[in-house]
């Protein structure tokens, strides 16, 4: 094709026309140039095209990352809840609001604390910010995922910080929750070792543990404990299940755009 065009200008110069020689020239150039711009063209099309597929591809792998911890997030709220529940059966109890029986106060009292830890994975996120991806995302859907992040970043922080002050520091609660049996205990068919009894120093009469869970040292204790575990229900809830489920509307807007 270049050998075509070169022949066509020779022989404009070989027969003296010059005029129609620049002429050519110039429509060459121009057709030369128009070339260029469509390949820049497609190959920016083609460029753009990869961007959407690699967008579309995370959006799809975030809804199932927000989507499968939206599942943890709603069972470990259930569950938090049904032992609040208890706890707060417990401390109404303690300063005689409210009446039940022995066998009902020892169930509630093993049963009010919820030991589950919540795992919340963020991996696809991190990979996404590593590689630069992350900035293929909307503004707004941006900004929710960073505000998920520093809500489980948060949670887990004040939640952490409540623990280690009642579990790890004070000894008082440890005898407490010793005393009151608030372990619960492994079903025989999950145990892997034999069961360890109490120390007979932490063995109570039902009088004795009714006298014990209704000291105001003991509320104290309690109250404390609820009250962590309370907070944990209102992050996960009000906070975590919230913007989780708003990003993944965010997610299926932009992928509805896409399609």
């Amino acid at each position: 094709m270049i050998k075509f065009f070169r022949n066509i200008r020779k022989n404009l110069l070989n027969e003296g026309k010059t005029s129609k020689y620049f002429k050519y020239a110039i429509g060459e150039i121009v057709l030369v140039v128009i070339g260029i711009l469509i390949a820049l063209q497609i190959n920016n099309w083609n460029e753009n095209r990869k961007l959407e597929n690699s967008k579309h591809k995370l959006l799809l792998a975030l809804k199932n990352e927000l989507v499968n911890n939206k599942n943890e997030l709603e069972i470990y709220f259930h569950n938090l809840n049904i032992s609040n529940s208890k706890f707060n059966k417990v401390l109404r109890y303690s300063v005689g609001d409210y009446t039940i029986p022995t066998d009902s106060l020892k169930y509630y009292l093993s049963e009010m604390l919820y030991y589950r830890t919540l795992s919340i994975f963020s991996s696809v996120q991190d990979e996404a910010i590593s590689s630069g991806k992350f900035e293929l995302l909307s503004d707004s859907l941006k900004q929710n995922l960073s505000l998920l992040k520093d809500y489980t970043h948060s949670r887990n922080s004040i939640r952490d910080q409540g623990f280690n002050i009642f579990f790890e520091r004070d000894n008082q609660t440890t005898k407490v929750t010793t005393s009151l049996y608030m372990s619960p205990e492994v079903p025989d068919e999950l145990a892997s070792h034999s069961k360890i009894p109490t120390h007979p120093e932490f063995l109570l009469t039902d009088m004795e543990l009714s006298t014990l869970v209704k000291n105001p040292e003991t509320y104290l204790t309690l109250n404390k404990i609820y009250l962590t575990y309370a907070s944990d229900e209102v992050w996960v809830k009000h906070g975590l299940i919230s913007v989780t489920n708003k990003t993944i509307a965010l997610i299926d807007k932009e992928l509805n755009t896409h399609d």
